[in-house]
């Protein structure tokens, strides 16, 4: 018995040195189909982006023009978004979509981009803390350069309609409220998941307020969704979603179709899909 234990242990040791020479097998990817990745970069920002753009899949069978989303955040919100479209698209559920997902060239660093690019004002405390707010306050230049860069790159390169949506979760949220609120024309619809809307002690509010102060109509479809876990001793987002959408619904503006919700158990990192499609449904469901 002793000697048939020492034979296998020998055989096993072989079997193993065997294969640590062999080369590793090559096997492909997975990848999404009907995608790319495009290069823009922006003078107005100095940056270079990235372009995650998902097609359509009767795109290049077809001389259509079709309605565009926007995302922020590609690196966790692409994938999702695109598999989640075109599972509910090819059920006939929702039009097919060209998706832009705006990501950034060069070495990962994802406090930085989003803190100089979402955030509407500097404000040096909360956020990644100070090491990363001392960047905040781009969300100017970087509605400029969507303006003036991305949304006509697009137009160049693709057969698109007028009709876009803006989609952002967290700092990506705040932003979208933001550009609902003092640029409402650059998008037809905004779904805005976890929205900081507590960010320089609650700007939305105070933006908004302002905005209904001049204006009566806000003709686009907004979706506004939170977490119902999203509460710490520091902020309640759940608390910051329900007044901002009361706020919104006491103007009772013109052409405004607003919709909220608050997914029960979801936290602040698992929301995003829920929301996603929740919004897109609401938005685009035939």
């Amino acid at each position: 018995m002793r000697r048939v234990g020492a034979l296998l242990l020998i055989k096993t040791l072989c079997a193993t040195l065997w294969a640590q020479d062999q080369p590793a097998p090559n096997f492909p990817p997975v990848t999404l189909p009907n995608t790319e990745v495009r290069a823009l970069h922006s003078p107005a920002t100095r940056i270079d982006y990235q372009l995650y753009i998902s097609l359509p899949q009767s795109y290049r069978t077809s001389a259509r023009s079709y309605s565009v989303v926007y995302m922020l955040d590609a690196d966790y919100s692409f994938a999702l978004a695109k598999n989640i479209c075109d599972h509910i698209a090819e059920r006939n559920q929702m039009p097919e979509l060209l998706l832009v997902a705006i990501a950034y060239d060069g070495p990962p660093n994802y406090p930085l981009h989003r803190t100089r690019d979402y955030t509407p004002t500097k404000v040096l405390a909360g956020g990644y803390g100070p090491e990363y707010q001392k960047h905040s306050g781009g969300g100017e230049k970087f509605r400029d350069f969507m303006r003036e860069e991305l949304l006509p790159f697009i137009a160049r390169n693709f057969r698109v309609t007028d009709e876009r949506t803006f989609v952002g979760h967290s700092y990506g949220g705040l932003f979208g409220a933001w550009l609902a609120f003092t640029t409402p024309e650059l998008f037809a619809h905004y779904i805005l998941i976890s929205p900081s809307l507590w960010y320089d002690e609650h700007l939305l509010f105070r933006v908004e307020k302002e905005f209904a102060a001049q204006h009566d109509t806000l003709a686009l479809k907004l979706y506004l969704s939170v977490g119902e876990r999203e509460i710490n001793a520091e902020r309640n987002m759940v608390a910051d979603l329900q007044k901002f959408a009361a706020q919104i619904e006491s103007r009772n503006y013109k052409g405004l179709r607003l919709r909220w919700f608050i997914f029960e158990e979801e936290t602040h990192n698992s929301v995003f899909p829920l929301g996603f499609t929740k919004g897109m449904r609401f938005i685009y469901e035939n």
